[in-house]
């Protein structure tokens, strides 16, 4: 692993060194946040939304996908 130059680090001031405990909750609370971002379904509430509204922009996104192709 490497490590700083001798002088580089100062482990005497408290407030430079990360204590484990303090790694340890930011480490959980990124997993937190993480796993509750990706637990909503995106693509389903496209859909659900897309589906109910009808929105023109999606209309015209297909439209321009099949204009040259044969029926």
């Amino acid at each position: 692993m490497f490590s700083a130059p001798p002088g580089l680090v100062n482990n005497s001031n408290p407030e430079v060194v990360m204590r484990l405990a303090h790694r340890l909750l930011l480490a959980l609370l990124i997993v937190v946040v993480d796993t509750a971002a990706f637990m909503l379904p995106l693509a389903a509430l496209l859909l659900a939304y897309v589906l109910l509204a009808r929105p023109a922009w999606f209309r015209d996104g297909v439209e321009r996908l099949y204009r040259g192709a044969a029926r």
